[in-house]
This record gives C-alpha cells, structure tokens and sequence, in this order.
C-alpha cells in the first residue's frame, strides 16, 4: 500500500498545534539554525505562533514534522504564495532539531511535501531559494530533483558580508 500524502519513510507531516510553539520557539531563536533562513532577528512567543498555527491552506501549507518511529517534532516545512493560474508555489523548510541533521530527515520531508503539492494541490512547478553557502541543503534539493535556475548575487547580508541566493525549481514529473 502506497503511504498516504502526509507520511514518508522517517517522517509524518501534521498541523502544527499549541504545544509546538515552545520547542519551535527555541529553535528558531537559535543562531545555528537560524544562520539558514531568511529572518536575522529573533522571534518572540507571538511571532512563532502567529507564524505556526494558521490551519494550512492552499495559499500557505506550513506543516509540521514529525518522526514517525516516536511522533517528536523535528521541523517544519510548507509551500507558500500558491497560485491557482500558474500551479505553482515556494517552498520552506527547517529541521529545527539539530539531533536530527544529517539523518535523512529532511530529505524525507522534502519528498513528502513535494508530492503532497503535485499530487494533492495539483500544482506543475515548486520553487526555493537557498543561501549559495548552504551545500548540505542545496545537496538534498538536488538529490529529490530540484535544479538550479538562477542566482541572486550578493542578495542577503549575513555576518558582515553579502551572499549569494540560489533560486532551484522542481516541475512536476522532476521528483526523485
């Protein structure tokens, strides 16, 4: 029996609830994890719960990820800015629990939110943009199919110097 859209081989996607917002809260105040996304300042409590539980939609399908072998949350993940004409969105995700790295989570996570958007929000085209620095991520991206369309030099200024962002776009039919 195939898995359902929700479920890969490592992990589950599910809403996010209440109780996620302490542990989501605390990665994403920290500076390992957070080097990675696009927001350089902190987070208060208000800022992750407004940011974490909206129910998701089709204009903005934030999951939350969870092992399956113990049902911990590990991350989150989404695909954002849908557009119905173009059938297409971007897509985010963090594995804020730094245990869980280089584990072949996010990979898993990757997979299922890729195909949950193919298959269950009939969408042609997913995109991402990613930190040129970041190998580990982009190594994952490439690995379920993304290519690489373009680079946005000098596009984010992180400590004390300008970085280049990688914009990688997966169509449907591309996910491995």
């Amino acid at each position: 029996m195939a898995p359902g859209p929700f479920e890969g081989e490592l992990i589950r996607l599910r809403a996010h609830e209440p109780e996620d917002v302490d542990r989501a809260f605390t990665w994403l105040n920290d500076p390992e994890v957070r080097q990675f996304l696009g927001r350089q300042y902190p987070f208060s409590r208000k800022d992750v719960t407004e940011r974490l539980l909206p129910a998701p939609s089709f204009a903005s399908a934030l999951f939350a990820i969870v092992r399956k072998e113990d049902g911990l949350l590990i991350g989150d993940c989404g695909l954002f800015g849908a557009s119905p004409e173009n059938r297409g969105a971007s897509l985010g995700i963090q594995i804020g629990d730094k245990t869980c790295w280089e584990g072949g989570y996010g990979t898993d996570a990757m997979r299922v939110v890729c195909r949950f958007g193919f298959e269950t929000m009939n969408l042609h085209r997913i995109d991402l943009h990613v930190l040129a620095w970041n190998e580990r991520a982009i190594h994952v991206y490439e690995k379920v199919g993304f290519h690489r369309e373009a680079v946005c030099r000098d596009a984010m200024f992180r400590f004390g110097k300008y970085y280049d962002i990688l914009v990688m776009g997966l169509l449907r039919g591309e996910l491995r």
